[in-house]
């Protein structure tokens, strides 16, 4: 399928995944607004994706089964599927903060950052989309004159 849809194609199916458990990891976040003592986490899709990229164009350092030993400057590893995105990235713990709650979580932060999260996803799925139809397009009008 790669050799189809090509590089662009697998880079947005590895954003959709990532913003995926972005939005996993953000809604707990909130579901978590009143334990005492739970902290915040994030996943940085900047910091994933040119990790991402950067393998892709070096063929780096892979994590592709359970007993590897993980790269001691990721705290948590993000697999999609069966293994083809084991790109490892920093869920990382946000700074406490001071404003009633029990623990780290700020609900409008958590908010904020899920929205636009929502929407990037939506931009990406759009990009995605675009990528399908110039596919669609070269097949049923690539031999007409």
């Amino acid at each position: 399928m790669k050799g189809i849809f090509g590089r662009t194609f697998e880079v947005l199916k590895a954003a959709l995944y990532v913003r995926g458990k972005r939005n996993e990891v953000l809604a707990a976040n909130i579901s978590n607004l009143e334990t005492p003592g739970y902290r915040a986490k994030d996943i940085p899709f900047q910091e994933v994706m040119s990790r991402y990229l950067e393998n892709g164009k070096q063929g780096g350092l892979r994590v592709t089964q359970a007993g590897h030993i993980p790269d001691p400057r990721r705290a948590a590893t993000v697999t999609m599927g069966s293994g083809s995105l084991t790109e490892g990235c920093a869920i990382s713990d946000i700074t406490p903060r001071e404003r009633g709650t029990p623990n780290s979580v700020d609900l409008d932060r958590e908010m904020v950052e899920l929205a636009l999260n929502n929407l990037e996803f939506q931009s990406t799925v759009q990009s995605l989309i675009k990528e399908l139809d110039m596919l669609k397009t070269a097949i049923t009008e690539g031999g007409k004159v």
